[in-house]
């Protein structure tokens, strides 16, 4: 019996099962799928049987998946992304762009005004109004894991080093550097560094001139530190004269300027989409234009 092909049945259970395993549990998958948890436990059930493997522990304890479990969701997110191509293909091959393009993006970068993003979308809507766009805020490493997984097609973000993985299109320059509040004693070398995971953060502490200081996850919680007066941190230029209009930072007078550079990236094993070229050509083009004052 488990040698026999998958049915349409089947790839419907597989659909139920990734959704549930993507929700985390039954009870927001019961929202997002509009069946009860006895269909869905149905279906569950239905294709372990054809697997012939337990895909999931459910009951009291909660929802996990089991080893099959997370084997079977890599390859049927494989599979089921493919079959969901198939359209935007075909509509490609007849000079329509239609399908999902993901888009992933590292935090606050809307602030910087050499970052021509949402006019990007604006051109491209208008160019290409059968795609759907979808926008996720992602740190480095997720961003990495994205693209990776194809979760996302085009991700922008910093480009720290060169990894082979991936093809950069670079955009522009984005300048990091050491800022305190402008209500800080004197003596601002003794207050110790906001710690955020990041090759910045890791060079200042490397010289030795900070002592390591309370973790930040994220820009706002380095910002938050650093405005409490007691800790330094290192923020990118345009961050922090977005937010100084309600707390006054300053840059230290001999701080060192980390080059940031923003790159569009792509992974480099997967030829780019008609959808996703044209959106890199959109952003290339309007990041060369003059920025506007």
């Amino acid at each position: 019996m488990h040698n026999k092909k998958l049915t349409e049945k089947d790839l419907k259970s597989l659909r139920v099962f990734t959704s549930v395993a993507e929700a985390g549990g039954f009870t927001i998958a019961e929202k997002k799928l509009n069946m009860s948890k006895a269909s869905i436990s149905r279906h569950i059930r239905e294709i372990e049987e054809k697997l012939g493997v337990q895909l999931c522990e459910r009951g009291p304890s909660g929802f996990k998946l089991t080893e099959s479990g997370l084997f079977v969701i890599e390859k049927a997110n494989t599979a089921l992304k493919a079959l969901d191509n198939i359209k935007t293909e075909v509509d490609e091959r007849h000079g329509v762009l239609s399908g999902t393009l993901v888009i992933g993006v590292i935090e606050h970068i809307l602030t910087d005004p050499l970052c021509h993003l949402s006019a990007t979308i604006a051109q491209f809507t208008q160019e290409a109004p059968n795609v759907k766009l979808e926008l996720s805020i992602l740190n480095h490493n997720q961003l990495n894991k994205a693209l990776s997984d194809r979760t996302i097609q085009i991700g922008i973000r910093g480009q720290y080093h060169e990894n082979s993985r991936f093809n950069y299109q670079f955009l522009f320059i984005e300048n990091h550097k050491l800022y305190v509040s402008a209500n800080t004693a004197n003596n601002k070398h003794n207050l110790a560094l906001v710690y955020r995971p990041h090759p910045f953060t890791e060079s200042i502490l490397a010289s030795g001139e900070f002592s390591r200081g309370p973790e930040a996850a994220g820009l706002e919680a380095v910002a938050t530190f650093i405005a409490s007066g007691h800790y330094v941190g290192i923020l990118p230029e345009n961050y922090a004269s977005h937010i100084n209009f309600r707390h006054s930072l300053i840059e230290m007078s001999d701080s060192p300027v980390f080059h940031n550079r923003i790159c569009a990236i792509t992974e480099a094993s997967k030829p780019l989409t008609q959808s996703e070229a044209l959106f890199l050509k959109l952003l290339s083009q309007l990041s060369k234009a003059p920025v506007s004052t």
